[in-house]
């Protein structure tokens, strides 16, 4: 099988439309059709069907993109493979994370970096997706989630998630830089949503204590319930980093009754790769990096 033409069918999927396919690849549209019917002809399978003057996935087109898909990382694979056997370097490496992981300790990492690290490549994706990043071509992925079993992985920590407040709220004003959960349940809470993992964790921290929030919004974007939160509009809480002159508030957790000094809310983080990568060595290298880089925060060296 010929992996232009899987390259070509894929880029038709994107695409939506032969004509965009074409333009996007700088091909004819009359070859790149006939590429895509050559590719048909190798598989035996129709993969398009015309309708409403477009070509459409039939059934079977739809359930070979996953296969595609992975079939062109894993000859990208190969290639990187092979380029990294000759030089002996790690040209690059895509990590896929969270976007708050992304904003608030990534990026950071990467902008430390110098021009001889490898070239970090990020891509947003859901914790509860990690594998499927990892199978569709990301090298290496950090995840509050667990790590599935059958995935090499090394812990990075934690990161705290913070309760923020403006510049003139009263706990700002007095100096105070961590309260107990049942403190500020009385405050309008700006949260992330339910999709988010440090959503969960607060909730059974709330759960494990009983308590509720007096009213809640939810912002499924970090710097924006920083934002609101820096304007007066309620109290955010996130794992990203301070900005626009918010006042930070660590958050102090402990079963209802127990009598146990209070924990600080923190979210725990894993690097995870598939065993046997051909950059093993260098993603566990950079993993260490970054868990170096989440302590030096946090004790805002």
């Amino acid at each position: 099988m010929n992996l232009r033409r899987l390259e070509y069918f894929l880029a038709v999927v994107d695409a939506g439309t032969v004509t965009a396919a074409a333009e996007r690849l700088h091909i004819a549209q009359p070859a790149l059709s006939r590429q895509i019917k050559t590719l048909e002809r190798e598989l035996k399978l129709t993969l398009f069907e015309p309708k409403a003057n477009r070509l459409s996935l039939t059934q079977a087109g739809r359930a070979f993109v996953p296969a595609a898909r992975r079939m062109m990382v894993e000859a990208r694979g190969v290639q990187e493979t092979a380029a990294a056997l000759r030089t002996g370097k790690v040209a690059s490496l895509v990590v896929a994370a969270t976007g708050a992981s992304v904003h608030g300790f990534i990026a950071p990492f990467v902008a430390t970096t110098g021009p001889e690290d490898p070239l970090l490549i990020t891509r947003e994706t859901s914790h509860f997706s990690i594998p499927e990043a990892l199978l569709l071509g990301a090298d290496f992925a950090i995840s509050p989630a667990p790590p599935s079993s059958g995935l090499a992985t090394m812990s990075l920590g934690s990161v705290a998630v913070q309760a923020y407040v403006s510049a003139d709220h009263r706990w700002a004003r007095q100096g105070i830089d961590a309260l107990p959960l049942a403190e500020l349940c009385a405050e309008h809470a700006i949260l992330p949503s339910h999709g988010s993992a440090s959503r969960h964790l607060l909730d059974d921290a709330l759960n494990l204590e009983h308590l509720a929030f007096a009213e809640v919004s939810e912002c499924d974007d970090g710097q924006t319930i920083l934002a609101l939160a820096a304007a007066g509009h309620g109290m955010g809480i996130t794992t990203d980093r301070p900005r626009f002159g918010a006042h930070g508030l660590r958050i102090l957790t402990r079963r209802a009754g127990t009598g146990q000094e209070p924990d600080v809310l923190q979210l725990p983080l894993h690097a995870t790769w598939t065993p046997g990568h051909f950059a093993e060595a260098t993603i566990r290298s950079i993993s260490a990096s970054i868990r170096t880089f989440l302590e030096n925060e946090e004790r805002g060296l």
